[in-house]
């Protein structure tokens, strides 16, 4: 009889090793895990900051060349301004060119307005946009702490989203990072997501057939900053564009002015207000167009040294 318990305990020290050495193992698997997470984060990074840095070096040169048109539109309204009476006895002749002006100016007008509205969206997307300095600090962290791997080994198996969400933000203050699914399995495997990333951790290969997933989301938290980026671009782009035809419409309104035929003075009272209200609205489009190249510029010199 004492025998027996004295084997039986052997096999129970044997069976209890194999356990603590299969743990160990499965622990391990989690670290290499996070380890291949973190490499395919690293190229991930090196890759999209890559195309931001350009993107955003070719949006700061839109703003460039959004303050020289800006520019050549202050010495346009000073022209006007100084024509201010000739115009006024010639309104009739150019009547038709001061309305396709105004309808060009209500354009610009627009495309700034929209700008105007982005640009503070795009800094607020800069400082919420987290996920990948957060979640390099996460997985940096799982694979190289063995004891913290197993803690999340234990919390997956366990099922516990709160100590999982736990562990994983430890070193990583204020950063929200929700976990998804944990199916069962021999292994663990779990999904959690830090701003617009979306990772996958797997002991025994369930991330897409890999030990690790790494995807991309829309998220409230923290908006797609390269799309943000591209809007910025195109709005630069349309807004330089829209400049520069409406400076090519004043061009054309003194032109037409210069060749009117002379004559009586032809001033209208009303058109003349009417002109004397495109000329102010010209200015403040200038400046505005001024205002936008600097904040452009100071945008963009924020991504590059970020980057």
């Amino acid at each position: 009889m004492k025998r027996n318990l004295i084997v039986l305990g052997l096999l129970g020290l044997v069976v209890a090793g194999a356990a603590i050495q299969a743990r160990a193992e499965t622990a391990d698997a989690l670290r290499d895990a996070a380890t291949v997470a973190l490499q395919k984060l690293d190229l991930s990074v090196a890759k999209e900051s890559a195309q931001i840095n350009k993107e955003a070096r070719a949006t700061r040169e839109l703003g460039i060349q959004l303050n020289a048109v800006a520019e050549q539109s202050a010495l346009l309204n000073d022209r006007l301004k100084n024509q201010k009476s000739d115009l006024e006895q010639k309104i009739e002749a150019i009547d038709e060119q001061v309305q396709k002006l105004k309808e060009q100016a209500d354009k610009l007008a627009q495309i700034q307005e929209k700008m105007t509205e982005l640009l503070p969206a795009f800094m607020a997307a800069m400082g919420s946009d987290e996920g990948n300095e957060a979640s390099q600090l996460i997985l940096a962290a799982i694979s190289q702490d063995q004891a913290r791997a197993a803690k999340l080994l234990d919390a997956i198996k366990r099922r516990s989203a709160d100590d999982v969400s736990s562990l994983l933000r430890r070193d990583t203050k204020g950063v929200r990072v929700q976990v998804g699914e944990m199916p069962e399995g021999e292994g663990a495997t779990v999904s959690f997501r830090v701003g617009n990333l979306v990772h996958c951790l797997s002991t025994d290969k369930r991330c897409r057939g890999a030990s690790s997933s790494l995807g991309k989301t829309p998220s409230r938290d923290a908006p797609d900053l390269d799309l943000l980026l591209k809007q910025v671009h195109s709005m630069a782009t349309a807004a330089k564009r829209e400049a520069a035809t409406c400076n090519k419409g004043v061009e054309e309104l003194l032109a037409k002015a210069t060749a009117a035929q002379g004559g009586p003075p032809t001033t209208n009272a009303d058109r003349a207000a009417d002109l004397q209200r495109l000329m102010a609205r010209l200015v403040t489009l200038q400046s505005t167009s001024g205002q936008l190249s600097r904040n452009i510029a100071a945008a963009m010199d924020r991504v590059i040294r970020r980057t």
